[in-house]
């Protein structure tokens, strides 16, 4: 009779906790990297599109902990969403300026894109990851991220704006149970962006 050895098991959970952890740092990276990637290229739009889709797809067929019902999870999904939409209308009532391109068909469905892979990314995947730590550590942590990701595109000034998009996500990721609250909240935002 051979003897075999099983993992302890609470490493079970652990590889896969670590591995989701490791792509999850992966994709921030690419994100943080964008400038970088599109400038080495003589089609910036098409790494975008290849980039945020790849995230899309990674970020859906990732096993993660699964996301928590919520009870009246429909009436939490709307009044949410239109919080979110409306704190955003206003930010960009105050912040005011000029939209930074011309609206056309292809801005709105790459904008669109953009919004849920990152919403997928930051509110399911790392969400996901860092929520075992306490809702509110997840919270912060991923509109931290969120945060950092996006300053090698728009510069350090905007950074306490993105950390409050981010948290207004997070907080929309928590009080749904899900992350297609922030993901429409996000698109209609860079809707709103591009007006």
């Amino acid at each position: 009779m051979t003897a075999t050895l099983s993992p302890p098991a609470g490493s079970r959970r652990a590889a896969p906790v670590a591995t989701t952890a490791v792509i999850a740092a992966i994709g921030c990276g690419l994100l943080a990297a964008r400038p970088a990637l599109v400038s080495m290229s003589s089609r910036p739009a098409a790494v975008l599109v290849c980039l945020f889709s790849l995230l899309l797809i990674v970020g859906l067929s990732m096993r993660i902990p699964p996301e928590t019902r919520v009870t009246g999870a429909r009436h939490h999904f709307v009044m949410t969403t239109a919080l979110g939409v409306v704190a955003f209308a206003v930010g960009r009532v105050l912040i005011g300026g000029h939209a930074p391109i011309t609206i056309t068909l292809w801005s709105l469905a790459a904008n669109s894109l953009a919004a849920v892979a990152e919403e997928v990314w930051f509110r399911r995947v790392c969400f996901g990851v860092l929520a075992p730590a306490g809702t509110a550590f997840a919270i912060v942590a991923s509109s931290a991220l969120f945060a950092v990701v996006h300053v090698s595109t728009y510069g350090v000034s905007v950074l306490p704006l993105d950390v409050a998009a981010g948290a207004l996500l997070g907080w929309q990721r928590a009080t749904t149970g899900s992350w297609r609250a922030p993901a429409l909240t996000h698109v209609l935002a860079n809707v709103l962006v591009l007006l």
